[in-house]
């Protein structure tokens, strides 16, 4: 069988603009890496978590955040820890900031110290970002440092390390923590 090579056709012409990368691709990197490649991985709501009815919807229900705070844990059961503890939290501030707003950005803090086996040691983290959740153009939104704008990766690739459980999240940001 011979190996047929296949040119890239993304991104396409299209009927919305010039040909771009538009915010929604960084979006799919974050899925993408929280998720990897486990045929084991398992992911679960952890807050607001599920409301009276049984439904996972996240209303003002019991929810100080009145749904704008979301956090996913995911576990890799091949692990030997993997049924104990997540591999990975999935982290959303889902209050909106548009980049047209003043003033300072609001963040939340997310404290992970029941989900972390060890405290001892440092959480890496990656952010999901642009100036506000009103943009539409592909290379002002950020996955990990790094901007995708014609879908190939341009920048440097930013991690943080930090021991401390209590993660901040700005509005209209997400974050993916590995444990």
């Amino acid at each position: 069988m011979a190996c047929i090579e296949r040119k890239a056709r993304f991104p396409v012409q299209n009927q919305n603009g010039a040909v771009q990368v538009f915010p929604s691709y960084s979006a799919y990197l974050f899925v993408t890496e929280a998720l990897g490649n486990s045929t084991s991985m398992r992911i679960a709501n952890l807050y607001p978590g599920r409301q009276a009815n049984g439904s996972s919807i996240t209303t003002a229900l019991g929810d100080q955040s009145a749904g704008q705070l979301v956090a996913y844990g995911l576990w890799d059961t091949t692990l030997p820890s993997g049924n104990l503890f997540p591999t990975k939290l999935a982290l959303l501030n889902l209050q909106i900031f548009n980049q047209t707003q003043t003033g300072e950005r609001p963040a939340a803090q997310f404290d992970i110290s029941a989900f972390r086996q060890h405290s001892n040691t440092p959480v890496t983290i990656r952010r999901l970002q642009a100036p506000g959740a009103d943009v539409k153009a592909g290379n002002l939104t950020t996955w990990a440092g790094q901007t995708y704008s014609t879908g190939l990766a341009v920048g440097t690739l930013k991690e943080e390390r930090q021991m401390s459980s209590m993660i901040s999240v700005d509005a209209s940001e997400a974050v993916l923590v590995s444990l």
